[in-house]
């Protein structure tokens, strides 16, 4: 399925501005509708290091209520967390009714990053498949939207924006040893990956993979997935912007964009 994904989509800068304009007012109005009819909303970001996953979920909490959604940046488990069923600290983050759980990263690390770098027995991650059906689908049940992307770029833009990123002190900080380590295992970790496509793509809990080579073209997608997602279960008023809106929409959007490093040009992982 990666190989289906075509690198070369891209934005320009007016074409982006045309596109997300009414995309991020919808956003908005997806976030207000998403509280008023008490939907909880579960999100995952995957994909590869540097790919922007860190961008993407800024893009969208940018326009949504800070009382309304949780971001969880999902690492290793602690030594107490190793204590518990591997998903107990999952369960933990789920969303309240009415709020949405952003997830960078997520219990997919296990038959990904865990699988790869061989930190689990071989019997580990291939139960977890089952684990991870059996979770995702009690949540659908319970009337949890979920929503997962996998963000790729190929690797020739990989290697270029970890030499980026390296080149500076101020954004080395940002390659995280797993990022290295998927750069130098690029092929077994895109088997990985196309491996849990199969095994967990499901109506309830879809994947959609997004040609992420591009950021405004990433950004594009991923907000028309998400507002499209979501539209049945949340019933939203899907306006338009009102003329008496757009000053303030396009303020707010310009306060956004001064802040700099999360404009659609940035280098977040």
């Amino acid at each position: 399925m990666l190989e289906q994904l075509d690198p070369t989509l891209a934005l320009n800068k007016e074409e982006y501005r045309a596109r997300m304009q009414p995309l991020k007012f919808e956003m908005y109005q997806t976030g207000r509708a998403v509280f008023e009819s008490k939907t909880p909303v579960l999100v995952v970001f995957e994909g590869w290091g540097t790919a922007g996953k860190g961008r993407a979920i800024t893009e969208i909490t940018a326009r949504l209520d800070p009382r309304g959604y949780r971001v969880y940046p999902i690492n290793p488990p602690s030594e107490r967390e190793t204590r518990y069923p591997w998903l107990h600290r999952f369960w933990l983050k789920l969303p309240a009714r009415g709020e949405f759980a952003i997830f960078h990263g997520s219990w997919y690390r296990r038959v990904l990053i865990d699988r790869v770098a061989k930190n689990i027995a071989k019997h580990e991650w291939r139960e977890a498949y089952r684990d991870i059906q059996d979770f995702e689908r009690t949540l659908a049940d319970d009337g949890v939207v979920i929503q997962k992307f996998w963000l790729h770029i190929d690797p020739k833009e990989q290697k270029r924006r970890l030499k980026k990123l390296l080149a500076s002190k101020t954004t080395a900080w940002r390659v995280s040893d797993e990022a290295r380590v998927e750069a130098a295992q690029y092929q077994k970790f895109a088997l990985a990956a196309e491996e849990m496509f199969g095994y967990t793509q499901a109506e309830y809990a879809p994947w959609t993979l997004v040609s992420a080579n591009d950021r405004r073209w990433m950004s594009a997608q991923i907000f028309e997935t998400l507002i499209a997602r979501l539209r049945p279960f949340v019933g939203a008023p899907w306006t338009e912007v009102s003329p008496d809106a757009q000053p303030l929409a396009q303020a707010v959007e310009s306060e956004i964009q001064d802040a700099g490093e999360y404009g659609p040009d940035a280098e977040v992982g």
